[in-house]
């Protein structure tokens, strides 16, 4: 996850091009991958029942310096009769991006915390959780920069979504394991710090207490990158350690985790359910994001990779998550609407729902 997902400034901002479908005619590019992808010869869609978490990515608000232009009619999600009923009816959660709501007008804000009042659905913020200090984690994600203490930077966007009587019921913190202890080793020249693993439980355990004194009933979860190649022995090892220290620290474990894959690597769906299963020991719940590539340069093409991934994921691999992620910080999809468009961002879930999923 390289954009500003969470208000803290990242290291690098992807500037890939989105064009074309999104609202048009929803015809495929040539070449790219089919929106649903078909059941395998023999199989059948496996339900998993799996809760549906949508969170695109908002146009910046005035005063951002994020470049990613994220989906441009985003707001008219929020609109009484917005088209997309079907997926509206099964989205349990909408997540926003903490340095967006901190950034954004009440102008904007107070109709999208209204209409999911109304609809009964919750909000997900994804938040820094980590310190920075004078000699590493500024401009890094997961951090609040030196010079603004976390608590600060938390309790104000807190603050002004609990005066507005937002729902919030879910956060994740931002990679704090990746960036704050394993990246560093790897790239000394991100500036991530090379924090002990019991220094960042301690942290984010902290971190948890102050979202608590807003909303004492928010389930604090984490979300990592899969990057299997960067954890020591392996990486379902090195996240049970991680996890089992921050329930040390916290006096409970986190009650969810979001696996955000890398689809690179091709065993990555059997990565993910080796992850899943630790999880469930570990009493966490397990969740996936399903994404496109930031490279993409088409909403066709980014959605159907996403719509492939599920596929392989759920379908193919038979695997059950706790809930799915329709998730961005790319530029792609620039359109969430309508649901009857297949490469717009809403169309992706009806897609899923069609899968029987």
């Amino acid at each position: 996850m390289t954009a500003l997902r969470a208000g803290a400034i990242v290291l690098v901002a992807l500037m890939a091009a989105c064009g074309g479908g999104g609202g048009g005619g929803g015809a495929h590019a040539a070449g790219t991958p089919p929106i649903i992808a078909a059941s395998p010869a023999g199989t059948s869609a496996s339900a998993s029942s799996a809760a549906i978490w949508f969170h695109p990515m908002p146009p910046p608000s005035a005063g951002s310096t994020e470049p990613i232009t994220g989906s441009a009619d985003f707001t008219q999600l929020f609109v009484a009769g917005a088209p997309w009923p079907k997926a509206l009816a099964k989205t349990r959660v909408i997540g926003l991006y903490a340095g967006w709501v901190a950034l954004a007008s009440e102008r904007v804000l107070d109709p999208i915390i209204a209409f999911l009042n109304a609809n009964g659905i919750a909000i997900e913020l994804e938040a820094p959780s980590l310190q920075a200090t004078a000699t590493c984690g500024t401009n890094v994600e997961g951090y609040v920069s030196y010079g603004t203490s976390v608590s600060a930077y938390t309790l104000a966007y807190l603050d002004r979504l609990k005066a507005l009587n937002a729902n919030v019921a879910y956060l994740k913190v931002d990679e704090p394991y990746w960036y704050g202890h394993v990246v560093a080793p790897i790239s000394p020249a991100t500036g991530a710090c090379a924090f002990p693993v019991a220094t960042i439980a301690t942290e984010v355990a902290s971190f948890t207490q102050i979202t608590h004194s807003v909303y004492p009933a928010l389930e604090v979860g984490d979300v990592e990158p899969i990057i299997a190649a960067g954890y020591t022995p392996d990486v379902v090892t090195d996240l049970n350690t991680w996890h089992a220290a921050y329930a040390a620290a916290a006096g409970a474990p986190f009650p969810f985790f979001i696996a955000d894959t890398d689809w690179s690597n091709p065993a990555w769906p059997a990565i993910d359910a080796s992850i899943e299963s630790a999880d469930h020991a570990q009493g966490m719940r397990f969740g996936i994001i399903y994404i496109g590539d930031q490279t993409d340069t088409s909403n066709a093409v980014w959605i159907g990779k996403a719509a492939a991934r599920f596929t392989a994921f759920q379908v193919t691999a038979g695997n059950k998550p706790d809930f799915v992620l329709f998730q961005s910080w790319e530029n792609c999809p620039q359109r969430t609407l309508p649901e009857s468009d297949p490469t717009t961002f809403t169309g992706l879930l009806d897609a899923y729902l069609a899968a029987g999923l």
